[in-house]
């Protein structure tokens, strides 16, 4: 008899830890996962700070959070990790009743991307450890990931090779910083403009105005339809930084930059296309959407050479419009051939840099062409 009311008692004790635990273990239970940082570069590192809270009196022994993010961004802790379409993070909290339990996951960022985790998972269990309880709450936490550096001797080639030829045809001044005038500073403007003596005079800073600054506009046309043999994924975002650093450091000199691509927004889903500007907000503008490039999986999307031949249209329809373009793409047939030179007729100055592995060469078609820069990406890259 005493033996079955022990079992009988055992029994009852199990039972109503479990119901109490299923019903009570993530009441007034909260987590917040947020990223050190708003935006970073292709590189980086950066810490996530996952936060639990605990707001009743009653203690958790253990509670696990999943914390799942994507692939761009690694753990630099690799354990209690697992790795599939994501990166999935376990963590195990112990909470006192009224406690908050902070802790830092620090992250890598190997690649450019926009990073969103909407949701965090719960994982409780009963003070027997033989049931499980899930959970999940919603979080809104966010990073952008810039564009990585580029191969600065290689870039600073290719800048000068365009900025030297649009300056020289866009101003009949032998030298391109001829002055236009002097006006007031402005939180966009390079510290080089700044000009001192005007500053000092005036008591507020003042910067130069530059005369080819206004007259000359260059356009890059961003080639990212993917082909797994032919335009594999590294040479594709080796493009994307060299449009990144090309855009940077025209609008860095005062030059009007605009971007066209055949890839999409990630969050909006539309063709990335981007006016003419000069300014940091705009070069600002075009890192974000940079990041946020979707590089097209499908063949739904403009080839490239219906985007040269899209540009050359609207060359033909604006004839007063002086633009140099810059054309980005690992695509070398023929028929792109054919549109680039079109392009190139209609162009102030234009040149074609071809992303590709060491060992690669040009077409024969390409090789005597000036305007043509090969540009080689590591292998790994």
């Amino acid at each position: 008899m005493n033996i079955l009311l022990f079992v009988l008692g055992a029994a009852a004790v199990y039972w109503l830890q479990m119901l109490a635990c299923r019903f009570l273990w993530n009441r007034k239970l909260s987590a917040s996962v947020v990223f050190s940082e708003k935006e970073a570069r292709e590189g980086d590192a950066v810490l996530l700070t996952a936060t639990v809270e605990n707001r009743k009196s009653i203690p958790l022994v253990t509670v696990k959070v999943n914390v799942e993010v994507d692939r761009g961004l690694e753990f630099q802790d690799q354990s209690n990790l697992a790795i599939s379409d994501k990166n999935y993070r376990s963590e195990i909290f112990s909470l006192r009743g009224n406690e908050r339990v902070d802790r830092e996951l620090p992250l890598f960022c190997s690649r450019r991307g926009y990073y969103a985790i909407d949701g965090v998972d719960f994982v409780g269990n009963d003070l027997f450890y033989t049931r499980r309880f899930l959970a999940r709450q919603k979080v809104d936490s966010s990073i952008c990931v810039l564009p990585g550096k580029t191969d600065a001797r290689r870039l600073m080639v290719a800048t000068q090779r365009m900025m030297g030829e649009t300056v020289v045809r866009a101003s009949d001044c032998d030298d391109p910083f001829t002055f236009r005038g002097i006006r007031q500073y402005q939180s966009f403007d390079p510290m080089r403009d700044i000009n001192w003596k005007a500053s000092a005079k005036t008591g507020e800073l003042r910067v130069n105005i530059r005369d080819f600054t206004a007259e000359q506009e260059i356009a890059i046309l961003l080639d990212t339809e993917w082909d797994s043999l032919l335009k594999p994924d590294a040479l594709l975002e080796e493009s994307i930084r060299i449009a990144a650093a090309m855009a940077d450091e025209f609008i860095g000199r005062g030059v009007t930059t605009s971007l066209v691509t055949n890839g999409c927004d990630c969050l909006s889903g539309e063709q990335l296309r981007i006016g003419g500007g000069a300014n940091a907000q705009h070069s600002a503008a075009i890192q974000h959407s940079l990041a946020r490039l979707k590089i097209p999986r499908e063949r739904g999307e403009p080839t490239a050479a219906a985007l040269l031949r899209e540009q050359a249209e609207k060359m033909d329809a604006q004839p007063n419009r002086k633009v140099s373009w810059v054309f980005i793409s690992t695509e070398t047939g023929e028929s792109v051939v054919n549109e680039w030179r079109e392009l190139c007729a209609r162009a102030v100055k234009a040149c074609w840099i071809v992303p590709a592995y060491p060992g690669s060469e040009l077409p024969e078609r390409l090789l005597q062409d000036a305007d043509v820069m090969l540009w080689e990406v590591a292998y790994g890259r």
